[in-house]
């Protein structure tokens, strides 16, 4: 099983990308609010119970499709650089390689204005995300914007002017997806 990890800060496209990778791959799309808002149903935003069962629920998820032998996976988060996010990270992607799975991680970027135009589409009320530039700011700072892995190689794609469809289309080149 093939995991594709998109990763970037609220607003990027992570979503956009992924749905359109998905059209290519017909793998299956695990988006980072599916469990957030699963969890958010019953704990607040944050606290250390939410945090906790995020990770499990998208842990186990993507351990129970590695067992399952599902073909593939587009998994999509918001990365923060802290000890505790490169843990998780790490620990998930070590277990996961031990069911077979293999885990290829994609940064995407904009520019900063880009970024904030893109972050106050209403589209994005439908799952609760985050659609006002002065809360971004304030919840993620602004030099976490563009922090990449720095445990892991990432296939880095500048979405500023990139449709993203052709995004997509440099994703499955880069790993050999069809």
């Amino acid at each position: 099983m093939k995991i594709i990890a998109i990763y970037g800060p609220p607003g990027v496209g992570k979503l956009t990308v992924a749905k359109e990778l998905q059209k290519i791959t017909k793998y299956k799309l695990m988006h980072n609010h599916l469990a957030a808002d699963l969890v958010g149903s019953v704990f607040d935003h944050g606290t250390p119970t939410y945090r906790k069962m995020v990770v499990k629920y998208r842990t186990d998820m993507l351990k129970a499709a590695a067992k399952a032998k599902v073909n593939g996976v587009i998994f999509t988060f918001m990365y923060r650089n802290n000890a505790r996010t490169n843990s998780t990270i790490k620990s998930a992607t070590r277990a996961l390689a031990k069911l077979g799975a293999q885990t290829h991680f994609v940064q995407l970027y904009c520019k900063e204005n880009t970024l904030y135009k893109r972050v106050v589409n209403m589209e994005r009320r439908k799952f609760e995300k985050i659609v006002d530039v002065s809360v971004l700011k304030r919840a993620y700072g602004k030099n976490a914007f563009f922090e990449k892995l720095p445990f892991a190689k990432s296939l880095s794609i500048d979405n500023t002017n990139m449709p993203a469809k052709k995004a997509a289309m440099l994703i499955a080149g880069e790993f050999g997806l069809s």
